[in-house]
């Protein structure tokens, strides 16, 4: 599978639409929907923003950045029991009438016309009606039952560990949808029935804020550089907490034991002079310890410590290119 980013379309929607409420759209995310709304409809009605436009926006999505990036690993959509899916019963039995049907025919039987309707001749088109309405009715139950099959078939294959289903879920249920939103990437690897290996491209640039903006009451735009330590902390904070983040939302959404995730990021080589794509975290994650973390901590290399890992970090550096894990 090839990075994943925002700009990339899911592919058509089906069932799988249905498990779209099991994320929770906390309020920074909402904010950060908000925003990028209202800088899309600008660009759609190439309208140019005044200056106090502009500094209203540019402080708000600092905020809400800053919001975000603390609260990433909070963040995490609701379990999907797929054993509980697999065996669910289905609408009607099959063979059987449906109860769209059912109640459809049972119009049609119990359709009397009155003395006027056979006057005005109404009863014949009314009788085609009911008819109608009543292949209606079975094309209803038959969809109902094969939503139902289409459901339950995919939740086997989910149990069963099909690595195509566990990708179709990973892309199509998009439960790191807000971390693409960042621009940020990823990448999945079904490594086995028990076990993910995820690549993320953190992106670091583009989503750490490089200095504060602030918009007074008496409406003054100030800006404000970080420090080097600031930055550093910054982005230690995402990465931490977007791989923790990561690791939550697959175990939620996929039957797994084990979740490896490598941020990656582009950093400069002193010794050469040239940037390079290394990885600056490697982390193996398990599921019943996970379960365990206390997410109301701050994301920080100290959360991690239970979980197998490589980070080379220092506030005044920044991070170094740590050893990946290798999945056992």
């Amino acid at each position: 599978m090839g990075y994943k980013t925002y700009e990339t379309q899911l592919s058509g929607f089906t069932f799988m639409q249905a498990f779209f409420d099991r994320r929770k759209e906390s309020s920074v995310c909402l904010k950060r929907q908000e925003l990028l709304a209202r800088k899309k409809s600008r660009n759609i009605e190439q309208a140019e923003w005044n200056d106090s436009e502009k500094h209203a926006f540019e402080a708000a999505w600092y905020d809400n950045q800053l919001e975000w990036i603390a609260s990433i690993h909070r963040i995490c959509g609701e379990p999907i029991n797929w054993e509980q899916i697999a065996a669910s019963a289905p609408p009607f039995p099959r063979g059987e009438k449906g109860p769209n049907e059912k109640l459809a025919e049972k119009s049609c039987l119990e359709f009397k016309p009155t003395r006027m309707q056979k006057l005005l001749k109404q009863d014949a088109a009314i009788r085609q009606e009911l008819e109608e309405q009543l292949e209606m009715a079975r094309e209803q139950d038959r969809q109902d039952y094969m939503q139902w099959k289409s459901v339950t078939d995919f939740a086997h294959s989910i149990r069963e560990g099909n690595r195509t289903a566990y990708l179709r879920v990973l892309e199509e249920i998009a439960p790191l949808e807000d971390l693409l939103t960042m621009g940020s990437g990823l990448e999945f690897t079904v490594l086995n029935t028990a076990a993910v290996e995820v690549e993320m491209d953190m992106n670091s640039g583009q989503v750490i804020p490089h200095g504060s903006k602030l918009l007074t009451e008496e409406g003054i735009f100030k800006e404000s550089p970080f420090s080097i330590e600031e930055q550093h902390e910054l982005e230690c904070k995402y990465v931490c907490g977007s791989v923790i983040r990561i690791a939550r939302e697959l175990f939620a959404v996929l039957p797994l034991d084990t979740v490896l995730v490598h941020a990656k990021d582009t950093k400069m080589n002193l010794g050469i002079g040239q940037e390079e794509y290394v990885t600056v975290l490697s982390i193996q994650f398990d599921r019943d310890a996970l379960s365990e973390m206390d997410t109301d901590r701050e994301a920080s290399p100290e959360l991690l410590a239970p979980f197998l890992h490589h980070i080379k970090f220092d506030a005044a550096t920044g991070f170094d290119p740590a050893l990946q894990l290798s999945y056992p």
